[in-house]
């Protein structure tokens, strides 16, 4: 089961919404549990999946990295790094020390550094490689659950509650019992694929003025998706399992009290409301039930409580 994160615990919301088709609003409820899947099993093939690219000219590294050095030596502020002891934080401060009596002989060390740090970079370009085939295993183990903000979105209706013959619960937020929607965080929406970190950071990280914690920045780029998908207003859930899995999903039970309303579609097949009503009835009995229906006056829906 998912375990929430107090780092992960700040949004105000108390309620999401998720839209499902009328099969999977009687699995959800004949279970009470709930399926995380694996971005693999996405619907768009590019949300998480797009490999981790960076923005920035890898072969250039070698130049980048001696101006980078050269800039911290130079400089008139003393550079903080996160441990003084690393190689190129220790040659730093050690050229620094160094440099009102020598100067900073830029051509010799430029001679002399530049074969080494393209060492540097083609092991870097290796690694990044590497790196590709272990994000297609991240992703394998990643599981990912998906909600909503609103419950009257027309093309969400459209999309995943079958052409409005479906349901969309309301799942509530509940901090006492630590649900993992507690953990919830919203989806960010770009024009262009993510990159893991610029240049700057990783820059920064080989001279030893930053780390790259490189967990934090998988599930960061794993909530970023393409902007044609911003009317969604998606939030994730989303935890990790530490091998590969036989299935690409899991279903995690939800708490007793979850279930806070039902929305039927307004296309929704007579027997299958009573079927959902039935049901929920007698799993969650103090769940609501509303049904949705289409406006008049507007394109929209509008909802009646079911008595």
């Amino acid at each position: 089961m998912p375990k929430t994160n107090l780092a992960y615990t700040q949004h105000d919301k108390d309620h999401f919404f998720k839209y499902t088709s009328p099969k999977t609003a009687v699995a959800i409820l004949a279970s009470s549990a709930v399926r995380y899947s694996s971005p693999l099993l996405f619907n768009d093939p590019s949300d998480v999946q797009s490999g981790l690219n960076f923005r920035f000219d890898m072969h250039s590294l070698p130049e980048q990295l001696f101006a980078r050095i050269e800039a911290l030596v130079v400089a008139d502020e003393t550079p903080q790094f996160v441990d003084p002891d690393q190689p190129f934080s220790h040659a730093i401060t050690f050229m620094r020390s160094k440099r009102p009596s020598h100067g900073f002989p830029r051509d010799d060390l430029r001679g002399t550094c530049l074969p080494l740090f393209a060492d540097l970079k083609d092991e870097f370009v290796r690694y990044h490689t590497q790196y590709q085939q272990m994000w297609i295993d991240f992703l394998s183990r990643l599981r990912v659950f998906s909600v909503a903000e609103e419950k009257d979105n027309l093309l969400m209706w459209s999309h995943y509650a079958e052409h409005h013959t479906g349901v969309v619960f309301e799942f509530l937020v509940l901090p006492a019992d630590d649900n993992p929607l507690c953990a919830a965080q919203p989806v960010l929406y770009s024009r262009t694929v993510p990159s893991p970190f610029a240049e700057d950071h990783l820059l920064d990280s080989i001279v030893g003025l930053r780390t790259l914690e490189l967990d934090a920045l998988c599930l960061q780029y794993a909530r970023v998706k393409s902007d044609v998908w911003e009317y969604e207003k998606e939030w994730r859930v989303w935890y990790i399992f530490p091998q590969r899995e036989r299935e690409l999903y899991s279903d995690h039970r939800l708490r007793s009290r979850e279930i806070a309303s039902v929305y039927l579609g307004c296309r929704i097949e007579p027997q299958m409301k009573q079927t959902i009503i039935t049901m929920l009835r007698e799993e969650h009995p103090e769940a609501t039930v509303h049904q949705a229906n289409k406006c008049s006056e507007a394109f929209a829906l509008k909802f009646e409580r079911e008595i």
